[in-house]
């Protein structure tokens, strides 16, 4: 099927404001008439004094300005066998302007956090260099209390920026895709978070359906599982705290559930926590960015993402996918557990509240 072709079965009754030309610009089909009969590449500004500049190889977001009107455009160049055909202009709406204008808000935020890391990394450092001239004064050479001490503080650091992390990940768009059993992977890190758990006096408990295959990215899925627990662990001031992970499919859905007993979330707070990249826009460092880290893998992964609640009742939150096992002959699944690392983001994120925990380090 030829790109035009192609372009006009997608957009032909879209709402979507859709041009596509030829590599010289010229318009070869449009969906409406609110759109330009004809484009001037020097118009299409990255900035004040910055053009677009062609050929483009990869999608770019730019303005222009026409005799009548002004407007963003998303440009994607359209190739057949590795050869440009044309490019296809995309009219942008307002709220997919401020969607990549949160997205840069975003970003600026991260390099300040990572600022911010580099400045309590060099506290590290002093802090060794004071440790180290007080042990030549004495013979006491016990460094296990101040080796944990250590460890502590530098997962404070990786802790406190592993979310900003994750998000950048999205943004960058840079979140492979794999399939794997999903079951085998949350088994294997509710088996790490339960032995922290326990030492805390948290009730976690799960209930996890063999066999769930699904497209997925490891890393990512376990920073959102985490962040999930997290949230219901630190968001419970009730004496006994009580969490339950499930992870079920019918063959064609799969449903990954976490359900606490925990504060609830106000009605208020809760409609705005259901728009990602939205609700995180103050200063607050401390605020949470883990149900975005959700949301944005739900998207990532054609997944939908619920939250339900009730204050000083529960918190529910679910998380479904596309089930692909039906699609494999069991004889041929098969899954390696990955290597982990306790300073990985997702060790990071768990460490907020369960503190750092290692089976060769972990003696408190």
């Amino acid at each position: 099927m030829k790109i035009i072709e192609a372009i006009r079965a997608l957009y032909e009754h879209s709402s979507d404001r859709i041009i596509y030309t030829d590599t010289n610009f010229q318009v070869l089909w449009r969906n409406n008439d609110v759109m330009p009969e004809h484009l001037f590449p020097d118009r299409m500004m990255l900035s004040r004094k910055i053009r677009v500049s062609f050929p483009l190889m990869e999608s770019t977001v730019c303005r222009y300005k026409g005799d009548n009107f002004e407007m963003t455009l998303k440009i994607t160049p359209m190739f057949k066998k590795d050869e440009l055909q044309g490019y296809m202009f995309h009219g942008m709406t307002e709220h997919e302007v401020d969607i990549i204008a949160m997205q840069s808000v975003l970003k600026d935020r991260i390099r300040k956090d990572l600022e911010a890391v580099r400045y309590e990394a060099g506290s590290i450092i002093a802090m060794l260099e004071t440790e180290k001239r007080s042990w030549s004064k004495t013979e006491n050479y016990d460094y296990t209390e101040f080796d944990f001490r250590s460890r502590e503080k530098v997962l404070k650091i990786m802790g406190a920026t592993a979310n900003y992390e994750e998000i950048s990940r999205y943004l960058g768009d840079n979140v492979s895709s794999e399939t794997k059993f999903m079951s085998v992977v949350l088994d294997d890190l509710l088996k790490r978070i339960s032995c922290r758990a326990e030492k805390l006096g948290y009730i976690f408990e799960s209930d996890i359906q063999s066999m769930v295959y699904a497209e997925m990215n490891v890393e990512r899925f376990e920073a959102v599982v985490a962040n999930i627990v997290v949230n219901a662990y630190m968001y419970n001031s009730k004496p006994e705290k009580i969490c339950k992970v499930e992870l079920k499919s019918d063959g064609n859905d799969i449903q990954l559930i976490v359900t606490d007993n925990g504060n609830g979330i106000p009605e208020e707070k809760l409609n705005k926590l259901k728009n990602p990249l939205e609700y995180f826009t103050n200063d607050d460092l401390n605020e949470s960015l883990g149900l975005s880290v959700a949301m944005l893998y739900c998207k990532r992964f054609d997944g939908k993402f619920n939250i339900e609640s009730k204050v000083d009742q529960y918190t529910k939150v679910t998380l479904s996918f596309k089930d692909l096992g039906y699609k494999v002959p069991r004889e041929f699944r098969q899954y390696f557990p990955p290597l982990t690392f306790t300073l990985d983001n997702t060790g990071c994120i768990l460490g907020k509240c369960f503190g750092y925990y290692n089976d060769d380090y972990h003696k408190y």
